[in-house]
């Protein structure tokens, strides 16, 4: 597919999941972000869960793979994501299948996949392309899969290890190409094969490179994303000299930063709930220690705890700024 054919692919992959209630409900959470008010009277549009706290790659800049990950090493169980799943199914729009780990490393995840699709949920999924076999591409397929993004970070394995520390650039392609043999197989369509290249300064010469040979490849899309820098000390050896791919600016004493104002009336705090794989649910993304989680799924209703007091004055803590978290100070949300 081209570009364009995959865009549409997708929105009507996820145009065919509205409801009337859900439809309501993701209006409701626009409306409502402009109102002066501390609490949140809608229900999470999209939610996002952590398969695996596990990966089989030392990313640098990546807190699992840099060793700076305090939380627990496991995968969710299908309890945990029932729990989170069943209390918000009526409004979710969109079930994201990642957030630390490498979600390919679960046994549940295609049988998670399935359960969200079931339930007319677009779902997605993010991949290192180590352990894409033909027969977890086919299950892959199989499960309802709308979207998957494979990152490949370079187009030889010299610049690509730079990034992936300790993987294999032939596996990754090869991770794309079972899953455009499992589609041909199985004559479906999906899911969309999405390739993100995080741009840094080591291989910021071969976009042009990435963007032919996806095709190349079998992939429907490439995506630039602009690199989260944790240490931001190493910025300048990390970020592209382009500025059209960073996301940070620089000050008149040469420090990085994200450009934004505080208090942030952050979307991310009434759109998506997180939930990692012990079933604590965080506040969004980027606590990605559980520094500030709210409450487990497996204790209390999952939408009882979207609109708890816990919750609600965490968020209030936020918009209004007495509490800007070191997590909001490396968001571009």
């Amino acid at each position: 597919m081209s570009a364009l054919k995959t865009n549409l692919f997708l929105f009507f992959r996820l145009l065919r999941t509205l409801t009337i209630r859900r439809l309501w409900n993701s209006l409701g959470i626009r409306v409502w972000r402009f109102m002066k008010t501390g609490e949140v009277r809608t229900m999470p549009e999209s939610l996002s869960v952590e398969p695996a706290s596990v990966c089989n790659l030392r990313c640098p800049e990546c807190k699992l793979g840099n060793g700076g990950l305090t939380r627990p090493a496991n995968m969710m169980t299908a309890e945990t994501f029932v729990n989170a799943l069943e209390p918000l199914s009526r409004w979710l729009v969109c079930c994201q299948f990642y957030l630390q780990g490498e979600p390919t490393m679960s046994s549940q995840l295609c049988q998670m996949i399935e359960q969200a699709h079931r339930k007319r949920i677009f779902t997605m999924t993010s991949t290192n392309g180590q352990t894409l076999t033909p027969e977890l591409c086919r299950s892959l397929v199989q499960s309802g899969l709308d979207q998957i993004i494979v990152s490949v970070d370079g187009t030889t394995q010299e610049v690509y290890n730079q990034y992936r520390v300790g993987g294999s650039l032939q596996k990754a392609i090869d991770a794309i190409r079972n899953l455009t043999a499992a589609r041909n197989e199985l004559q479906k369509r999906n899911p969309a094969i999405v390739v993100q290249f995080i741009v840094f300064r080591h291989n910021e010469h071969q976009i042009a490179d990435i963007k032919r040979l996806a095709k190349e490849w079998g992939a429907d899309k490439v995506v630039l994303k602009s690199a989260q820098i944790e240490n931001l000390d190493n910025a300048a050896q990390l970020l592209p000299q382009n500025q059209r791919y960073s996301r940070y600016k620089k000050d008149a004493d040469d420090n990085y930063f994200i450009p934004k104002r505080f208090p942030i009336n952050c979307f991310r705090l009434r759109q998506t709930m997180v939930v990692d794989s012990s079933g604590n649910v965080l506040p969004c993304c980027y606590d990605k220690n559980g520094q500030y989680a709210i409450e487990n799924v497996n204790e209390q209703s999952s939408a009882d705890i979207w609109k708890s007091q816990k919750f609600n004055f965490f968020r209030q803590a936020i918009w209004r700024g007495k509490m800007p978290p070191d997590i909001c100070r490396n968001c571009i949300g």
